[in-house]
């Protein structure tokens, strides 16, 4: 006996091939990513954006299922931003997180359903490169005067020299580095640069 099965073939659209494709990427990538409407409502979001979610790391999401930002010990709703983006305009701001400083960069996408430009915000959270400049302002809370002198006295430069790069008399580098004494914690200019040099 001679039996034939027939099995009905499964159509998939390319669209439907598309979302499956972006969804094993979404879950695949190792920086917290996550799309928002414009009320601020997750649409979409990878496992790590969904730990920095539920742990509050910067982020909180509420009872509706919209995202906020910690902006100065306040929850902002992400909505805030969507005028901007609507506009067509990136808009990068301080994730305030323990640890590493991170940034949250919101970017514009068309929905696809042709109801208007930019109706979807990609938002994608990194931390932020530091030059030691930047460290050693945050760190110490040094004046940007006061981390380029440090900048100079790493390079090996005489207070004299730093003095004439910056365009000051040496008594205002000598205050200078008497405050940075003070903030640092230290004594000598050797003891400044050898810290310095650490960060």
């Amino acid at each position: 006996m001679y039996m034939t099965t027939t099995q009905t073939p499964v159509v998939t659209s390319r669209s439907q091939r598309l979302a499956a494709l972006g969804h094993c990427l979404l879950e695949r990538l190792e920086h917290p990513l996550f799309v928002i409407d414009a009320d601020g409502a997750v649409l979409e979001a990878n496992p790590a954006a969904t730990r920095r979610i539920e742990r509050r790391e910067g982020l909180w999401l509420d009872a509706g299922g919209r995202l906020a930002l910690r902006q100065q010990g306040r929850w902002v709703p992400m909505s805030r931003w969507h005028g901007e983006i609507a506009m067509g305009r990136e808009v990068t701001l301080a994730l305030e997180t323990e640890g590493a400083p991170m940034q949250i960069t919101l970017r514009g996408m068309k929905s696809g359903d042709g109801a208007g430009e930019h109706c979807w915000v990609m938002a994608t959270i990194e931390r932020v490169v530091q030059t030691r400049t930047d460290a050693m302002r945050r760190r110490f809370h040094f004046t940007r005067t006061q981390a380029r002198l440090a900048e100079m006295l790493c390079e090996g430069m005489r207070p004299t020299h730093a003095a004439e790069a910056l365009g000051v008399k040496i008594s205002t580098v000598r205050t200078h580095v008497g405050q940075m004494y003070e903030k640092t914690g230290t004594n000598s200019q050797a003891q400044l640069v050898a810290l310095l040099h650490a960060v």
